[in-house]
């Protein structure tokens, strides 16, 4: 087993992680000089700086270690508790996986905060309105005037809700009275209410609210739409696609996110957003409506009425680990790419476009393969893969919200 490091971050211990790890977090800015670390051999707790390597030293300082008064070390990683070890265990696993996408780590996020604290905070109709009241040229702040630091969403929470009650009104008139004029209503509000539900998420979280409402509809209907179109003429150029196998599970990947990423051209020449946060946004809102049309098609396909029933619930249980983050992906990074450049076909083929294009294809190919179902069950995969798409999220979040502050920065200088 190579070394493993723990390291302090208010005062919470992390780890354990290889050396390898290690030194990414200091390149991403997770660790800095004065952290401080351990690793078994070591008396107590010292600052990062004195490991040989992790920075570069400045001119004229020796490299003799710093004295000063350790809390108790950790335990070594054999002794550790279950519970250590597993948070070990993801602590690495997220900073290889930041490492292998050049994603900053999830230090420092405040993920519950951020997913759980607007339920806490009373939320009238008002709020909502003003929420919503955003990205026209007469409402969008100067940069100078952006908050900083991560928003707490509130109104998501509310969409979701009235959209799921709004469902659950209409297969209780079903229930109640056999009536099939009230299917259509379902299979839609139930098709779109989680997509619809992290779109609104990410539109609270796009902190320059340079995108109106407006453009966020165009996307999520006519994108969502002519995404569908194109991904269908793909599907007729490279036949072959479809679940279960490697290839094909991996080739209706490469057809889909291609079909998606090639939508959102439809408004990345505007110069109005300059911001990776701005494509994130703009790429949930093309998945979340190829997302709704898709679960749409296939509960109109149902062979039953319960079957429409099952399709919806286990479709939008599953919504929010789909075609919503993965769009946003590829989007974040053309937006990265193009900044507040005019946008170039060259563009597209940039590295950093690829490897989120690539991420993405990679997950929604293994989402569709089937990966021996006796030893991994099809909840587990999901499960795994929702985890990790989100967790890129948050870490392309990260970096977009640090490009922000940078721009807000150079302003206020």
């Amino acid at each position: 087993m190579s070394e493993q490091w723990f390291y302090l971050v208010n005062q919470d211990t992390k780890g354990p992680v290889d050396p390898d790890a290690l030194a990414q977090l200091a390149q991403v800015g997770t660790i800095h000089r004065e952290t401080l670390v351990w690793k078994e051999g070591f008396a107590g707790w010292t600052p990062a700086s004195t490991v040989a390597g992790l920075f570069p030293e400045p001119s004229g300082a020796a490299g003799a270690g710093v004295a000063i008064p350790p809390p108790p070390p950790p335990p070594s990683p054999p002794g550790a508790s279950p519970v250590q070890q597993a948070r070990g265990i993801l602590s690495n696993l997220g900073a290889k996986l930041s490492q292998v996408s050049e994603l900053p780590t999830m230090s420092g996020i405040p993920v519950s905060e951020i997913l759980m604290g607007g339920l806490r905070q009373q939320t009238r109709a008002e709020d909502i309105e003003d929420v919503f009241n955003a990205g026209t040229l007469r409402t969008t702040p100067a940069i100078s005037q952006i908050p900083t630091g991560w928003p707490i969403p509130r109104v998501f929470w509310r969409i979701l809700g009235g959209a799921a009650a709004t469902y659950i009104l209409l297969r209780l008139g079903y229930t109640q009275f056999q009536n099939p004029n009230f299917i259509p209503g379902m299979i839609v509000i139930g098709s779109f209410v989680v997509p619809l539900s992290v779109v609104i998420l990410l539109f609270e979280l796009n902190t320059p609210r340079n995108i109106s409402v407006y453009q966020i509809g165009k996307l999520l209907l006519f994108g969502g739409a002519l995404s569908l179109i194109l991904t269908s003429v793909l599907l007729d150029v490279l036949p072959g696609s479809g679940v279960g196998a490697i290839i094909p599970a991996m080739l209706t990947g490469v057809i889909e996110e291609t079909g998606k990423a090639l939508t959102l051209l439809i408004v990345v020449r505007s110069m109005r957003y300059p911001f990776q946060i701005n494509g994130i946004l703009f790429g949930a809102a093309v998945g979340a409506g190829f997302a709704g049309f898709e679960s749409a098609g296939y509960a109109f396909g149902a062979e039953s009425v319960q079957g429409i029933f099952e399709s919806i619930w286990i479709r939008g249980i599953l919504a929010p680990g789909g075609h919503v983050i993965w769009t946003a992906m590829v989007g974040s990074a053309i937006w990265k790419v193009k900044g507040s450049k005019p946008f170039a076909i060259s563009m597209l083929v940039h590295r950093d476009v690829i490897r989120r294009w690539v991420i993405a294809v990679v997950l929604h190919g293994i989402w569709d393969m089937d990966l021996v179902p006796q030893l991994i069950p099809w909840f587990v995969k999901l499960a795994v893969l929702i985890v990790a798409g989100w967790y890129l999220v948050f870490a392309m979040l990260k970096q977009s919200l640090g490009e922000v502050e940078e721009a807000r920065a150079r302003v206020a200088v």
